[in-house]
């Protein structure tokens, strides 16, 4: 598997919900590595939010 390959399927499995443990054992990435991708993923779901128009931040009352 190339890095690039890994990289995109380690990304689909934090999208899919996989945890900290799960992506360490199957990638062999630190801490630190998983972290950056989850805030990568974040800050995707945020943009996507943005172009549809979508209140991440719940409803106002």
């Amino acid at each position: 598997m190339t890095r690039a390959s890994q990289q995109a399927k380690a990304l689909q499995d934090i999208r899919n919900h996989a945890s900290d443990e799960e992506l360490k054992r199957k990638y062999g990435y630190s801490q630190a590595v998983i972290q950056a991708m989850r805030e990568t993923v974040s800050r995707e779901l945020h943009q996507q939010a943005a172009s549809i128009d979508i209140d991440m931040e719940g409803p106002e009352f």
